[in-house]
This record gives C-alpha cells, structure tokens and sequence, in this order.
C-alpha cells in the first residue's frame, strides 16, 4: 500500500542514472521523487527499494522515468517482440543539441544531395514519411559534431534505418504523449 502525505503525493523510485537493459541496478541509480499518482500506475514506493536494487533491467531505464515492476525481473525482454533497436549517425544540424535517450522522435531518411541545387514545395504533413522510435542511446561519433544513436523502432523501421547507408538521417524530437502526426 502506498502512504501519502498530506498533499497527496507519495515518495517513489525514480531512475537518476541511465541503466541498459540486462544490467543490474545499483541503489545508486535510483532516487526518490514525491508524486501525486493513482495506486494503478504501479509505480514502485521508496519503502520497496529492496525489489528493484539488485535486479536486471528489463528495458532500458532512462534518467528521470519512474519505477514500475514491468521495468525490472529476472532477464532482460529487450527490444520488445515485433520491435528492433537500429543504429544511426546523425551529423551536426540533424538533430536537436538537446537529444537524449528516452526521447520520442520522428526519423527521416533524406535523399543524397547530388549538388544541383533543387527547389521544392515543404510537405502538407512533414512528419507523414517520418518513422516514429525511441532513441534507446546517444554518443559521440568519430566525425566532430555528429552523434550515433540507437533507436528503438518497429522492424520494418528498423530495416529501413540500418539499410540508410550514405543517405543522411535526421531526427526530430516530439512532445511526450505525440502520436508524431499519425
């Protein structure tokens, strides 16, 4: 049962430092936060600690989510049945300087510039091409300025993000909750 204070928030597990799937999680990767939520989310109480410290992330735990049980168990369950984690390099002005794992982007697959200059018409619905993931990770790349990412997309996503080649990829980050236009 979870105990509220008087203003109706309860202290919860809150992930502090990321966490990859199939790695254990240490209570240094965890930190409390008081929020307001009803007992059917399932977020993990601060008195429960001992379930999740020691045990394997199931997902990727991202800094700041809160802890629900289905993020934590005996093995990892990543990716997800019908889902696949694909690498992309994003070069500089591809992405927002503020992209971090966790959020939810539209992925764009641009065309091959072949050096004559084009002029077209901006899309009705810009984002109606678009493939919607999850950036599981984000590091530096060897190319200043540029970053390789890991999204977590469906699988047929996937296969057309890892066959991009030499075709520059772009990303957009999304508001939490956008369906991305869909």
């Amino acid at each position: 049962m979870l105990l509220s204070s008087i203003d109706g928030r309860i202290p919860v597990l809150q992930v502090a430092t990321p966490v990859p799937a199939g790695q254990k999680v240490l209570a240094a990767d965890l930190q409390t936060a008081e929020v307001a939520a009803d007992s059917g989310v399932g977020l993990i109480p601060e008195s429960q600690e001992d379930q999740v410290v020691g045990h394997i992330a199931a997902v990727p735990l991202v800094a700041g989510d809160l802890m629900t049980r289905n993020k934590v168990g005996a093995s990892a369950v990543f990716p997800p049945a019908g889902q696949a984690v694909a690498p992309a390099e994003l070069k500089a002005g591809a992405f927002p300087a503020e992209l971090k794992a966790g959020d939810q982007v539209a992925v764009q697959i641009n065309a091959q510039d072949q050096g004559s200059p084009q002029v077209s018409q901006a899309p009705a619905d810009p984002l109606k091409n678009a493939m919607m993931a999850t950036v599981v990770s984000v590091k530096d790349a060897q190319q200043t300025g540029s970053v390789d990412v890991s999204l977590l997309t469906d699988e047929a996503s996937a296969a057309r993000i890892g066959q991009a080649g030499s075709n520059p990829v772009s990303v957009i980050v999304l508001a939490p909750g956008s369906a991305g236009g869909s």
